[in-house]
């Protein structure tokens, strides 16, 4: 079976995931980046792949609709929401993804982005390069409310590692409310209270269609004029035009490391209190590694007709 990886980078800086593939008919990403649309119907039309190991873009209807003989979507990390899960169930086409292998490294992101706020960090930095010597007084993470809106995998994670830091309060809001209950310090508490209320607010929710700019002028009036937002799930969750009017005129913050069309080049990057990475969560060298080895291992099951360790589809 044909197998084509449009994730990139893939086997770099440790090659053991090209290694599983020998001796099997692979193509890579000719790029050596995140493939745009035209790129992508290009290669799949060309190659007409059996399995695709995926990175971020998108497999709507339309892109399925080029490869007739798809037999599975591997994708290399958490979101699958790009996926039309609906049309490759109709089409029998299995659907994986690697869940547990970034969830430790964006969490760490998170929590050195709330300290990076507090501090102001990247705008001291670029004062020095421009030659301007002022110490900014930033604030202790103990003398902040935090608010963690998702208790999944990672946002348990966000929970965990920040309570060793030992903020005022640390508060958390799911869905699922029996999600928020048995964290140490945790008291779960309504959305628009942790906005209202909450010094720093972490953003770890998966993106469906009800949670479409989840964050937008309500939650923004609601804020502390100083508080600071971080969005570490996917990008259309905040509404990018609110926040940037809101950044704009006040004195808050915001870490965002997704964007509703990547690579980003909107306005936000005007503005020193962004914080903006590259969706940069899950970039470690082990997340990465067990990214794309846990990917590879889903294609492996799908040949030796194994069972499959996260399937979705």
């Amino acid at each position: 079976m044909k197998i084509l990886v449009t994730t990139h980078p893939f086997g770099d800086p440790n090659p053991t995931p090209r290694r599983q593939l020998d001796g099997r008919d692979v193509i890579y990403n000719p790029e050596g980046r995140k493939l745009k649309k035209g790129e992508l119907k290009r290669i799949l039309i060309q190659c007409q792949p059996d399995i695709i190991i995926a990175g971020t873009e998108e497999y709507a209807e339309w892109t399925l609709d080029l490869v007739s003989n798809l037999a599975m979507i591997s994708r290399v990390g958490i979101g699958i929401d790009g996926i039309d899960l609906k049309v490759c169930e109709e089409r029998g086409i299995v659907v994986t993804n690697t869940p547990d292998a970034p969830s430790n490294a964006v969490a760490e992101l998170t929590i050195c982005q709330m300290l990076n706020m507090l501090r102001r960090v990247q705008e001291a930095d670029r004062a020095m390069r421009e030659g301007n010597w002022y110490r900014h007084i930033g604030r202790d993470i103990r003398s902040c409310d935090i608010g963690v809106i998702g208790c999944g995998r990672i946002g348990r994670l966000v929970l965990e590692k920040v309570a060793g830091l030992k903020p005022r309060r640390i508060f958390a809001n799911d869905i699922i409310p029996e999600r928020c209950r048995g964290i140490e310090r945790t008291e779960p508490e309504s959305k628009l209270q942790i906005f209202a209320s909450c010094d720093i607010i972490t953003i770890h929710i998966p993106f469906e269609e009800r949670n479409l700019h989840y964050v937008g002028p309500r939650e923004f009036n609601l804020m502390k004029p100083d508080a600071c937002l971080i969005n570490m799930s996917r990008g259309a969750i905040v509404d990018e035009g609110a926040l940037y009017d809101w950044l704009e005129v006040g004195d808050g913050s915001a870490a965002i490391d997704v964007f509703t069309k990547e690579p980003y080049s909107g306005p936000l990057v005007k503005l020193d209190n962004a914080y903006l990475t590259p969706h940069l969560g899950s970039c470690t060298r082990k997340s990465r590694f067990d990214m794309e080895v846990g990917a590879v291992e889903e294609v492996l099951n799908l040949l030796e007709h194994k069972e499959f360790n996260n399937r979705v589809v």
